[in-house]
Formats: structure tokens, sequence, C-alpha cells
């Protein structure tokens, strides 16, 4: 199987797909922003070596396939803002940039987040924890500075990110717990919602969460909308980000999570979408730092964990093309309410699946080949608006 799999490969530039009879070279596939130009956006994460040209065949695939880009790190507080006195901008701009000079709707990715933040943020020079006011301060001035200087050129930002814990209430991480815990969270995002809407009035606002899906984080981030509504602070839109795997989520809590959140006025977005088609993360979400340890590198766990080196099994391609066809057509069927549709990445090679939860892994979680050849979803996805 792996035999004939690697054949298919080496052939792929020039010859149809072992199954299917599809053609495989990147230029001749369809453009996956016109195949779905009446239904929703379609957009990828990228990064600053994905547009740097030094691989031209990419900057093409991106092109071509894609109407909206986000940035993988360019705009997150680590890399704009990394010491007090530093501002880096200059990756940044030129992702924005790009996008700008390709007509692409920019998302900017992300101005809230406790993760990817330096601790000068919550704590002052003498490493002792900030004041209330001085917090919000701190939020007022980065949100100022950052959305006055992309103003006019970013149309949409994810204002704040992960911010809802899975029991629906707030995760005592970073800006939460440097206030002072779950009790400051409405606090926080009423506050960060306002300096979003005053630095950037022309600019969508949207807040972004990962298993949106799951009952009662869904109705935190319904509470989360619901109450910024209520106090008459603008948030446009909801991303549901969408790391799932081959087994999970079930469809129908997908389709509770889109409808739930669009009954409520706002725009629905699909975010960060990649499927996992690993053992134990193909099955569920793992987030911490766990699987991390040595022990799970060794050659006896590496066999079980990291099966699919040289190739993913026809098999295990099926299986993918399936969970991708089968979650497009819920994507598609409600695309009256979700606006965008963006994968956490162009290729497989780029993805950050390959590295979470476990370092050094192979995946295949998106729709093109690390050599840029489409996977047999491809075709699934790109088949959906024509049936």
């Amino acid at each position: 199987m792996k035999t004939i799999h690697k054949i298919c490969l080496a052939l792929a530039l020039i010859l149809p797909a072992c199954s299917g009879g599809q053609p495989q070279h990147p230029a001749e596939t369809p453009a996956l922003k016109d195949v779905y130009k009446d239904a929703f956006k379609m957009g990828a994460a990228v990064s600053s070596f994905d547009l740097s040209g030094r691989n031209p065949e990419l900057v093409d695939l991106i092109l071509k396939h894609f109407n909206t880009l986000t940035p993988g790190n360019e705009l997150k507080p680590e890399s704009l803002h990394p010491r007090p006195d530093v501002w880096n901008w200059e990756r940044a701009d030129r992702y924005v940039d790009f996008a700008v000079e390709h007509d692409m709707f920019v998302m900017g990715h992300t101005l809230c987040w406790h993760n990817q933040t330096p601790e000068f943020f919550w704590n002052d020079k003498d490493g002792k924890p900030k004041s209330h006011d001085e917090l919000v301060e701190t939020l007022r001035s980065y949100i100022e500075t950052v959305c006055t200087h992309f103003k006019g050129r970013v149309d949409a930002w994810d204002v704040i990110n992960e911010i809802v814990s899975e029991e629906g209430g707030y995760r005592d991480k970073g800006w939460v717990h440097a206030f002072g815990g779950e009790e400051y969270g409405d606090e926080i995002v009423k506050t960060v919602f306002r300096f979003a809407e005053q630095y950037a009035p022309d600019t969508e606002l949207y807040y972004n969460e990962f298993n949106v899906w799951r009952p009662s984080k869904l109705e935190g981030v319904l509470h989360l909308v619901k109450m910024l509504q209520e106090e008459g602070i603008r948030i446009d839109g909801v991303g549901i980000q969408a790391h799932w795997g081959l087994n999970y989520p079930k469809n129908h809590y997908v389709e509770e999570a889109i409808e739930k959140i669009a009954a409520l006025g706002v725009k629905v977005m699909i975010t960060e979408l990649d499927i996992d088609v690993l053992p134990l993360s193909k099955e569920g979400q793992i987030i911490g730092q766990a699987m991390r340890d040595p022990q799970f590198q060794l050659e006896e766990f590496e066999e079980f964990f990291d099966p699919y080196k040289d190739g993913l099994p026809e098999e295990v391609e099926k299986e993918l093309a399936d969970r991708y066809e089968e979650l497009f057509q819920i994507f598609y069927d409600h695309r009256d309410v979700i606006d965008r549709v963006t994968f956490w990445g162009p290729h497989d090679g780029s993805s950050w699946k390959n590295g979470s939860p476990i370092p050094g892994r192979t995946n295949y979680p998106l729709l093109f080949n690390r050599d840029l050849t489409p996977h047999e979803a491809f075709w699934r996805v790109a088949a959906i608006p024509g049936k």
C-alpha cells in the first residue's frame, strides 16, 4: 500500500491521481475561491515564509485559491511588541501589504490572548503584578498603537482569542489571571471590545474560540456575545476554530454551534480549519504539554503515534476526504450565515499539527500535500457547490 502511494506522489505532477482520475498538477485544479464565490470567502493562515517568494509555486497556490488571509503569528503581541521599548512592524507590514496588493480580505489576529503575550504586559519593570488601572491602560495603549498603525489596511480583527473555558466561564490565564480571576472576565471582554471599537471604528470586530461545538463552551460564547450586545458594544462575528479530527466533533454539534451563534445576528466564521489524521489526536483535541514528554519520542511510542512518515495510506486518504466532504456540506448548507472558511495553513508541511500535541510527527491535515498537489479531499470539497 505504501509503495503504491509513493509512486502516486512521485507521478502526481504529471499524471492523474491514482484514484478518481482527477488531474493533480496545481495549475489544473479549480480555484476554491471561485468555486465558493457565491457561498463564503475562502482563506488560509500564512507565515512570512509562505509570502516571501522563496517558493513561487506556493505563492501562486495561495493567490489562486484564497481571497482572505490570516497571519499565523505576525500580528500576535509577542511578535509586534516583544519588549517594552521595542515594536516590530516589518513582518506584519509585509503580510498586510501582500494581502492589500492582491485585493484580499485582511484578517488581524489577534489583539488580546493569554498566549504569545510577553510578561511585561501584566507585570511592571520590577516583575510585580500591575494594578487594575495599569492593566487597563496597557490594553488601551497596545490596542490604540496596533489599530492605528494598520488603520485602513486590516478589514477585521480577532479582538479576543480563547478566553472562554470548557465549562463556559473564563479561563484563568493571561489577562484574566492578571486582573484577578474569572470574576473579571466580563469586564475584560467589555473593556477590550470597547477599545477595539474606539480605535478601529471601520474594522469588523470578532471573537475567536476553539471547541465552540462543546455545549458548555458554546453557552459561554453565547453569553459573551449577548453581554456585549446588551451593553451596546459592537461585535460583528464569531470565529469557530476547527482544529478537528477524523472522528470528532459530532456533526450535529457543529451545526448547533453555527445556528445558535447566527441566531444572535452576528457573522459566523469557520477558522483555523485542519483535520488531524494521527492516532490519539484524530479522536479529540489535546491541549497542554503532557504529550511533549520525551518518552513519547521513544521508538515503541513513535511507531504508534507517527505511523505515516512515508505517506498517507489510501484508506486514510479516503477517510480524510470523507470527513472534509461532510463538513463542507454542512458549511455550504449554512452559507447564508457563514461569511468565511479559513484553513490553518496552505499545505500539510506548513501545519502546526506536525508538532502538536507531540513534536516531530508527520501529519496530513489540509487539502494540499507537502509538494502542493491536492489530496483527494480537495476534489470532494471542490465538487460540493456543483452538486
